[in-house]
C-alpha cells in the first residue's frame, strides 16, 4: 500500500514539475534538487544510523516508497516552492506558501510513519518540521548565493 501511495504521488509530482512553466533556469533547479537530496541524506544518515531515532521498513516496498519520496518527491516540492515564490509579490503570501509546502512535506513524513514505511523512536512531528524548515532555509540561501555567483560570472 505504501508503495502505491508514494509512487503515485511522486509520479504526479514529476509530471507536474515537468509541464509547469518555470521562472528559474534548469541549472538552478538541478542545483536545488541536488542540494535538497544532499542535505536530507545527511540529516537522515545522522538520525537513522548514528542516533537510531528512525528505523526504515524491512520490506522492499516500504524501502522503495521511502527512497521514492526521499529522491523525487521532497526535492521537487522544495524546487517547485522556491521557483514559485519568485513570482509571488507579497511577503505574507510567500511566507504562507513556504509554510504550506513545509507542512505538506511534514505531512508526508507522518503518512510514511502511519503506513509503516518508517518507525519513529524518540522522534516526533516537531522534529520533522524543524528538519524541513532548516533544509528549506539552507537551500533557499544557498540558491540565492548561487544566483549571485552565476549572474556575476555572466556579466564578465
Amino acid at each position: 500500500m505504501s508503495l502505491v501511495i508514494f509512487s503515485t504521488v511522486s509520479l504526479i509530482a514529476v509530471i507536474y514539475f515537468a509541464v509547469k512553466p518555470k521562472s528559474l533556469t534548469p541549472l538552478e533547479l538541478v542545483m536545488i534538487v541536488i542540494l535538497v537530496i544532499y542535505l536530507d541524506s545527511n540529516v537522515m544518515d545522522i538520525v537513522m544510523l548514528n542516533l537510531k531515532r528512525i528505523h526504515l521498513s524491512e520490506n522492499l516496498a516500504g524501502q522503495f516508497a521511502f527512497y521514492c519520496t526521499f529522491i523525487l518527491l521532497y526535492p521537487l516540492m522544495i524546487a517547485w516552492n522556491i521557483d514559485h515564490i519568485s513570482s509571488i509579490r507579497h511577503k505574507l503570501g510567500k511566507f504562507i506558501f513556504v509554510l504550506l509546502t513545509i507542512l505538506t512535506i511534514t505531512g508526508f513524513e507522518s503518512l510514511s510513519k502511519y503506513v509503516k514505511v518508517v518507525t519513529y523512536v524518540n522522534w516526533n512531528w516537531w522534529l520533522d518540521l524543524a528538519q524541513w524548515l532548516t533544509i528549506w532555509l539552507a537551500t533557499y540561501f544557498i540558491h540565492k548565493l548561487f544566483q549571485k555567483l552565476v549572474l556575476k560570472e555572466l556579466k564578465q
